[in-house]
């Protein structure tokens, strides 16, 4: 039985996964690796540390499971998006890469803004001119460190990247091309104008494919470095948002996905294009299907409890072998909907859609001397699911209909995120599952990808239905609903009355950074 190697590149570790033919993970494996923050908005990882993640996991899942390489019938991988690697003309990195988490690039984002055409760029792409997109961050590059963007050959996104290492062809999948905003959103094309236009030279931008394209095959030198076999196909692959929304069922027009990791967000199956700059807009890695996102940066939050208020809940995970977060929402069901009147602005790292705002921050607003613990975390969890309701109320606005809200990512597998979403949107929330009992993921996404490129699977809708034959719906609650919906506009009007506070603090944090 022929298997497929699935790599998802997140963004704190690299996971690969081998699937059977019939769709079963055989094994899979993880490596983290660390984002740099040397400014508070800055995030950049090493493009190696990827690479290395890559090796390491790879190796572990052959040598676990005993699959020989040659077994292995195709490849796909996956990456978070807007972190792309200056490449030289050997495909080795010049400069760190830049994570969709980072947004330094705001003096460029005004630039864009002001710029004649800034308009046409918007209805070309479909998409804001928000400096989180790779458009600002190669602007920013070129202004900053003119010789890197000078020796630079090739702009590969991360997933890219390693495509490049293990076949050594260039490429960009559709799924991440919109992130420069010379991408063509109807015509799936670079436009010329537009490229010279931004500033951005056009051949410094790789050759496209779609996600289910084969670039090419693992080299000789990448098998022995590997461990695998060399001329096995390599997919284009894809967005992680995307493929994980394909790997959990959202293959035809109106599924939606809802994403629970460090990037919370939804992302609404359509067939057409639409131009709702408050949100993003990206190709599926279905033909003939497109992804209407809201993506925030709120998931993040949960770790960021862990690692600095969290000391007792990873304790009580490591003496009962329990997952820590599992504990923390166990502990958040103590309090009750609304959190004793505690609202929390998930705006950690700024905030991407539907605000655009790079100096919004974290806030928690309503706090008591009887404030707990509970309440703490269930204000985390509320305004987490607020960012991504907030989200949904645009998408519904711009005429999307979502027919079934499916859940993937971590968040997927727990009760009480799954309660809390369908409570808040007042929508059933379903997660799909294998006959196994387990969830849908990015593995399962690529390996059926990858399948259905190399010609083992007929269908990619039929296939991914046939290995997701189990669905569990959360419904929604209506007297929690109610709650919510009297505490959802006091968080909206919180963001808004607070909006010019947040410029004037980052203006003094500019201050700050310069003193020292």
């Amino acid at each position: 039985m022929k298997t497929f190697l699935g790599i998802d590149v997140g963004t704190s570790s690299l996971k690969a996964g081998l699937r059977s033919e019939d769709g079963q993970m055989t094994v899979h494996a993880s490596r983290p690796y660390p984002t740099q923050r040397q400014y508070p908005t800055w995030a950049e990882q090493n493009p190696m540390d990827w690479w290395q993640a890559l090796i390491a996991t790879v190796q572990e899942v052959l040598q676990t499971s005993g699959t020989q390489a040659s077994d292995i019938a195709a490849i796909g991988i996956d990456s978070m998006g807007w972190t792309f690697v200056p490449t030289d003309k050997d495909g080795e990195p010049l400069y760190s890469a830049m994570t969709w988490q980072d947004r330094r690039a705001t003096a460029e984002a005004t630039f864009l803004h002001a710029l004649p055409e800034a308009e046409r760029f918007i209805a070309l792409n479909a998409n804001p001119l928000d400096e989180a997109y790779s458009t600002a961050k190669v602007l920013w590059l070129k202004n900053h460190h003119p010789d890197v963007y000078a020796q630079t050959d090739q702009f590969l996104m991360c997933s890219s990247f390693l495509v490049r290492k293990l076949t050594g062809k260039n490429s960009c999948d559709y799924t991440h091309a919109y992130g420069y905003h010379c991408f063509d959103m109807t015509n799936l094309c670079w436009d010329e104008a537009a490229a010279d236009s931004l500033g951005i030279d056009l051949a410094k931008l790789p050759p496209l494919y779609a996600s289910c394209d084969v670039v090419g095959e693992v080299t000789s030198e990448a098998a022995a470095e590997v461990g695998l076999a060399a001329g096995i196909p390599v997919i284009a692959g894809g967005l992680d948002a995307a493929v994980g929304a394909f790997g959990s069922g959202v293959a035809r027009k109106g599924t939606t996905a809802d994403q629970g990791g460090t990037a919370f967000g939804l992302s609404i199956a359509l067939d057409h294009v639409v131009v709702e700059p408050r949100l993003i807009f990206s190709p599926h890695v279905v033909p003939g299907l497109y992804l209407l996102q809201g993506g925030t940066v709120g998931g993040g939050t949960f770790d960021w409890f862990r690692r600095i208020l969290g000391q007792s809940e990873q304790m009580a995970a490591e003496l009962l072998n329990e997952n820590v977060y599992s504990i923390m929402t166990s502990e958040a069901e103590q309090s009750v909907p609304g959190a004793n009147g505690l609202i929390y602005l998930p705006y950690m790292s700024g905030e991407r859609s539907p605000i655009w705002n790079s100096d919004a921050r974290g806030v928690f607003f309503g706090m008591s001397y009887g404030t707990t613990r509970a309440d703490i975390i269930r204000a985390l969890m509320e305004g987490c699911v607020f960012a991504v309701y907030h989200n949904m109320q645009i998408a519904l606005e711009s005429g999307a209909q979502v027919a079934e809200w499916i859940g993937i990512g971590g968040g997927a597998n727990n009760a009480a995120w799954c309660q809390l979403k369908a409570d808040i949107t007042n929508r059933p929330f379903t997660v799909t599952r294998q006959a196994n009992g387990k969830p849908g993921d990015n593995s399962l996404g690529l390996a059926v990808m990858a399948g259905w490129a190399t010609g083992y699977y007929p269908n990619l809708a039929d296939t991914i239905d046939e290995f997701l034959p189990n669905r569990h719906t959360y419904q929604p609650n209506p007297e929690n609903h109610a709650i919510y919906q009297e505490l959802f506009p006091i968080y909206l009007d919180l963001y808004e009355r607070l909006k010019p506070s947040f410029t004037d603090l980052a203006a003094f944090t500019h201050k700050q950074k310069d003193r020292t």
